[in-house]
């Protein structure tokens, strides 16, 4: 999925989940697409992107709202499994990128076999921290490991390219350390101040979540 642009977005789902993703979305200047069956979850958002009223299990419906032009679409239906299902089938059909949200953990893989390009699960990640990590090109994962102490993995480039951890030295500017370095089919654990980041390489970041977005902004 191409990031680090400008995106458009579908939410199927203005739930707790969707309305965080959709806020943390426009904030940084997406578009989106919210869908819901209740017009009442989209009056919040109606002078502030595109919504439209009706059921994601209608291709049709779907293909005339516009679906089809969104960089991705997450489903955020709330306690409906078999909409969930197949708004999530009816989306691959359409050929996009899907973040589905799973009820729980059959549900998951119920989702994964229908396609689903990303499973989330709501007590896990919340829909704000989703919508950042879809629209950071760096980030390929993220985990909370305790309260508000985040792991982090990110491909290298930008100004983390070509010099040494020493010289980096993120520690010390952004409270971040790097725990591990994935090259290739090696792994440099433990790491040493003089090891040297590539582009391309996987960098394993442990920090709070303000921290590691500093980070982030270097790869840009």
């Amino acid at each position: 999925m191409p990031r680090n642009r400008k995106m458009t977005f579908c939410i199927i789902g203005v739930g707790r989940f969707g309305t965080g993703a959709a806020i943390e979305l426009l904030r940084h200047g997406h578009e989106v697409l919210l869908i819901d069956r209740n017009p009442s979850c989209l009056e919040a958002f109606a002078d502030r992107c595109e919504t439209a009223v009706g059921n994601a299990e209608d291709i049709q419906f779907l293909r005339e709202a516009g679906v089809k032009e969104a960089d991705a679409v997450i489903v955020a239906i709330g306690n409906d499994e078999t909409s969930s299902n197949h708004a999530t089938m009816n989306c691959k059909d359409l050929g996009l990128y899907v973040v589905a949200k799973a009820l729980h953990p059959t549900h998951g893989k119920i989702l994964e076999r229908l396609g689903a390009d990303r499973v989330v699960f709501p007590e896990r990640e919340s829909g704000a921290r989703l919508a950042r990590l879809l629209t950071r090109s760096a980030i390929l994962d993220m985990i909370e490991l305790y309260e508000e102490v985040f792991m982090m993995e990110i491909t290298a480039k930008g100004e983390l390219v070509d010099k040494t951890l020493a010289k980096l030295n993120l520690t010390r500017r952004f409270g971040v350390q790097v725990v591990m370095i994935v090259r290739s089919k090696n792994t440099i654990f433990p790491v040493s101040a003089n090891d040297t980041i590539y582009e391309g390489d996987i960098l394993v970041l442990v920090g709070r979540h303000e921290s590691l977005t500093r980070v982030v902004r270097l790869t840009e």
